[in-house]
């Protein structure tokens, strides 16, 4: 009899605990005011880019304190790639193989003369983070997408993850005209003190 009693009350449980784990987890949301404290911080994921007569994807080594950035793109074992170092005041870029470093005010002028496309960096070091960048319009995206749109460029958050504390992207799509480029980033380290 004792024993019929435990066995009950122990179904009772797994079923209770089985119920338990159907429910689905609440969907993670970006905190804007946490992830504008995230000032130094690092990325690293891959990259893939395609625009209507080519693609391309490499490994993305990005690393930010505050206004300065370093950003690496490598191919395939560390194969080619690029090297944009900069701030608001000035950025360089220089390519695996070649000496030469080349110069501007701008990283989205140096990108499009040396790459053939650009992304404009000041702005995305606010979208790789799940926000939009400050003093610049915003429009929601339709459809119930988490995303927005900005300078002419649509930004897209198909995946999070918690990473860093705080919840940030693990995968985004910035689309402009025919341009198309996927971020998904495998890991987030935070250099900043909380």
């Amino acid at each position: 009899m004792r024993q019929s009693i435990l066995l009950i009350l122990l179904f009772g449980l797994l079923g209770g605990c089985s119920q338990m784990a159907q429910q689905p987890l609440p969907p993670l949301s970006i905190d804007p005011q946490q992830v504008q404290q995230l000032q130094q911080w690092s990325a690293e994921g891959r990259i893939g880019i395609r625009w209507s007569e080519d693609s391309q994807s490499a490994n993305l080594d990005w690393q930010q304190t505050e206004d300065r950035y370093q950003i690496r793109v490598s191919g395939p074992l560390g194969q080619g790639g690029i090297r944009i170092e900069g701030n608001e005041q000035m950025v360089s870029l220089q390519r695996s193989g070649d000496d030469q470093l080349y110069l501007a005010d701008s990283p989205e002028a140096l990108m499009q003369q040396l790459l053939g496309w650009q992304l404009p960096l000041s702005q995305a070091q606010y979208w790789i983070r799940g926000i939009p960048a400050p003093g610049n319009e915003v429009e929601s995206l339709s459809d119930g997408q988490f995303g927005f749109i900005q300078s002419g460029w649509q930004i897209e958050y198909p995946r999070l993850t918690h990473a860093a504390g705080i919840v940030l992207p693990e995968k985004l799509r910035m689309t402009r005209d025919d341009l198309r480029i996927t971020v998904i980033i495998n890991t987030w380290e935070r250099h900043d003190e909380r």
